[in-house]
C-alpha cells in the first residue's frame, strides 16, 4: 500500500499568528514547514520570490528538486486552475463533493493532481513525517479530503477580529521582491467580512474532519501557552515532543527555514520571543473597533471573545 503523506494544514483568515505557529512547528522533529504552499506557483515560480532561506526556488536545495519532480513548466496553468476550482466560496462544495469528487471538473481534476504531487515531491525530497502547510484557505484545505494519499489534518487558528483589522491596516514591507513592495493591506468592513466567512467556512472544514483530525487554536491561547500549544497540535498528528525549540517558556530559536510564502517574518531566525501583541486595544480608532464589533458580532462569542475589549492579555 502507498505510503500517505500526513499534511497539517493550518487555515484561518490572515494576521492571526500563522507564521510564527508554522515556524515553531517546523522545527519539530519530523515536520517540514512549507509556509503558504497555496501560493507557490504565482508568487515563488512566476513571480520569482525568495524561498525562506533567501534563494530563489529554483536555487534553493529543496524546492529545486520538488520543482523538477513535479514538473512546473505550467505554472501560469496551475494558477489559472486554482482561480477556477478553489476560490473560498467553493470550501462547502468541495466538502460535499465525497471520494471521486474531483472528476467533474477538468481544472479542479487538474489542478487536485498537480497538488497531490507536490505534497508527495515535498514529503520525499525533506523525508518528512509530517509536512505544515499555513495557506490558511479553507477551500484548500477541503481539498485535501479529496487527494489521494494525503491523510490531512486541520488548525483553525482565529484571533480577536479587532486585533486584525488593527493589523491589516499597518504597512509592512516584503522581503521577498525583486523591487521594494508592500503587503497587501485591508480596509475595517473588508477585513470584518472576510473574517467571518474565512472562519465560518474553517469551522465547516473542521467540522467535517472532525476532532482526532482538527483542533481549534485561538491565537491569544497560543501566545499565552505556545509551548502547551506545540504539544497539542503534535499529538493530533501523532508525532511525540522528543524535543522543543524552547529556551525558555516564551522564547523559541529557529533556524532557517524553507517557506515558499508568508507574512516578512518568516526570514526571523535565532531567539524569538512569543509574546501578546495588545497595542491595538489602545491604539485602534473607535470608529474601527466599533464597525468591526458590529459586522462580527455572530462569532465573537463562538470564539470566546468579549464585546469590549480588555486590557488583559488573558482575558481574550
Amino acid at each position: 500500500m502507498p505510503e500517505r503523506t500526513k499534511v497539517l494544514y493550518i487555515m484561518g483568515w490572515g494576521r492571526s499568528g500563522s507564521t510564527i505557529l508554522d515556524n515553531l512547528l517546523g522545527e519539530l522533529d519530523g515536520c517540514f514547514s512549507m509556509g503558504e504552499l497555496h501560493y507557490f506557483w504565482e508568487r515563488s515560480v512566476l513571480e520569482g520570490r525568495s524561498c525562506g532561506c533567501g534563494k530563489s526556488v529554483t536555487e534553493c536545495e529543496v524546492w529545486s528538486k520538488v520543482l523538477a519532480a513535479v514538473d512546473g513548466s505550467d505554472a501560469a496553468r496551475i494558477v489559472g486552475w486554482q482561480n477556477d476550482a478553489v476560490r473560498i466560496r467553493h470550501t462547502w462544495k468541495l466538502l460535499h463533493a465525497g471520494p471521486g469528487g474531483v472528476g467533474g471538473s477538468p481544472p479542479l481534476r487538474a489542478y487536485a493532481d498537480v497538488t497531490g504531487r507536490l505534497y508527495r515531491a515535498a514529503r520525499d525530497v525533506t523525508g518528512a513525517r509530517v509536512l505544515i502547510d499555513s495557506s490558511k484557505r479553507p477551500s484548500d484545505a477541503a481539498l485535501l479530503e479529496l487527494l489521494p494519499g494525503v491523510e490531512p489534518f486541520y488548525l483553525h487558528l482565529v484571533r480577536d477580529p479587532r486585533a486584525v483589522a488593527y493589523s491589516w491596516k499597518r504597512k509592512k514591507r516584503q522581503h521577498d521582491t525583486a523591487a521594494p513592495a508592500e503587503m497587501l493591506t485591508h480596509g475595517t468592513v473588508d477585513n470584518a467580512l472576510n473574517w467571518m466567512v474565512w472562519n465560518l467556512a474553517a469551522g465547516a472544514v473542521r467540522r467535517r474532519a472532525g476532532g482526532s483530525r482538527s483542533m481549534l487554536l485561538r491565537y491569544e491561547d497560543f501566545v499565552e501557552r505556545p509551548r502547551d500549544a506545540a504539544v497539542a497540535i503534535a499529538g493530533m498528528v501523532g508525532e511525540a515532543c522528543a524535543a522543543l525549540p524552547f529556551e525558555d517558556d516564551r522564547t523559541i530559536r529557529l533556524g532557517t527555514n524553507h517557506t515558499v510564502s508568508g507574512n516578512p517574518s518568516r526570514f526571523t531566525t535565532g531567539s524569538v520571543q512569543i509574546r501578546p501583541d495588545r497595542e491595538w486595544v489602545g491604539a485602534q480608532r473607535p470608529v474601527d473597533r466599533w464597525a468591526t464589533t458590529a459586522l462580527t458580532l455572530p462569532l465573537l462569542s463562538r470564539y470566546r471573545y468579549p464585546l469590549v475589549p480588555r486590557a488583559s492579555s488573558a482575558s481574550s
